[in-house]
């Protein structure tokens, strides 16, 4: 990985032996070099491998904003100008006894946290329950924020799946692969609200809320978007009164409203309230560019002339994002012909892969 042309590289590979390296990427080969995404995505891309599994040694600022904007955990050894450590970059002082292993020892933990809307527990489809279970199996996934369990589904699913689980009135749920240490909020929620659980990984604990906010007076139906949104906007100070300063923290849900970062000049004040709180928008820090990537999650199977638009969020406070996207399995036909479609639910998923900071090793 180099932003000298190609003519240099080779002269450097050739003394150096060229089948040493798998793939070389120089400032000749990518519209853009360093410091652009787009030398570490092209190398990647080239070695079929995800960026959030690797990592890049790098000995200038430049090369390190290239390898961090695509992804990469960064070992930083500065040639010249210093390089200051930062969360998911580590800096030495020489290449000296750097070995794979210790490489490997820089990647994250990694969790990924999937917010799913069951749609009445998945009971709108034939065999909802082992769907659900080959989707969750699919994505590998390690948290799941539910709304509209229909009371067991938390339960079920976390039985199936060897899991632990939190099961908060009879909408939501919260299942993880990792140990449950405490739970958060009213036990006894009700359709509407907020639940939460302290999840251990990674030797250090992080917050998972789930959220449904209420759906009437959906906003994008209104000749005047912002004319209903109190409830909402009081369901989402409540929550995020329950949770406080936490830190880490993810909350996830069901808003039933956009994204003031989706629609220009509509300010939704539901998520404007969970940024004002210091929550940042996971698929938005992914895809920030809300033309080429809508991410609707509102509804794969309710369709024109039904509005479009993303209701389903993963926030977070005090993570780093790797990737979020959204997520609908096989080609779901439109409501009311569902009962035997592959996907068991209305809303599409959204799955947000998060750091949680590098591993035990040092370099």
């Amino acid at each position: 990985m180099t932003a000298s042309p190609r003519s240099v590289a080779d002269t450097v590979l050739d003394v150096l032996g060229a089948d040493r390296f798998a793939v070389s990427v120089t400032a000749d080969d990518t519209d853009r070099t360093k410091p652009e995404p787009d030398p570490y995505l092209a190398a990647c891309h080239a070695l079929g491998v995800d960026p959030s599994g690797c990592v890049a040694v790098e000995d200038t600022a430049t090369g390190v904003a290239s390898a961090e904007a695509a992804g990469c955990t960064v070992l930083a050894v500065p040639s010249l100008a210093p390089i200051e450590a930062a969360p998911g970059r580590t800096v030495g002082t020489s290449l000296a006894g750097v070995t794979p292993s210790a490489l490997r020892a820089l990647l994250p933990y990694r969790l990924r946290v999937m917010t799913w809307n069951l749609w009445y527990g998945g009971t709108k489809v034939h065999d909802h329950r082992a769907k659900q279970l080959k989707v969750i199996a699919e994505t590998d996934v390690d948290v799941v924020g539910l709304q509209e369990t229909y009371g067991t589904a938390a339960e079920e699913l976390a039985e199936a799946l060897g899991w632990h689980h939190h099961r908060a009135g009879e909408n939501l749920g919260i299942i993880s692969r990792y140990p449950i240490t405490a739970v958060l909020g009213d036990p006894d929620v009700g359709f509407y609200g907020a639940a939460g659980a302290r999840i251990a990984v990674a030797g250090q604990e992080v917050e998972v809320w789930t959220a449904h906010l209420d759906y009437e007076r959906y906003g994008p139906y209104a000749a005047e978007p912002l004319a209903h949104e109190e409830v909402r906007l009081g369901q989402m100070r409540d929550t995020l009164h329950r949770i406080g300063q936490a830190s880490p923290v993810v909350l996830v849900g069901d808003f039933n409203c956009p994204s003031h970062l989706d629609w220009p000049g509509v300010d939704w004040p539901v998520t404007r309230a969970a940024e004002e709180a210091g929550f940042a928008d996971s698929y938005r820090q992914a895809r920030p560019d809300p033309v080429r990537d809508p991410g609707h999650t509102w509804s794969p199977v309710v369709v024109h002339p039904e509005p479009q638009d993303r209701i389903d969020f993963v926030l977070h406070r005090g993570l780093r994002v790797l990737d979020s996207r959204t997520y609908v399995s096989g080609s779901p036909r439109p409501y009311p012909d569902v009962a035997d479609n592959d996907w068991p639910s209305d809303h599409a998923a959204v799955i947000t892969t998060f750091s949680l900071g590098s591993g035990p090793g040092a370099v």
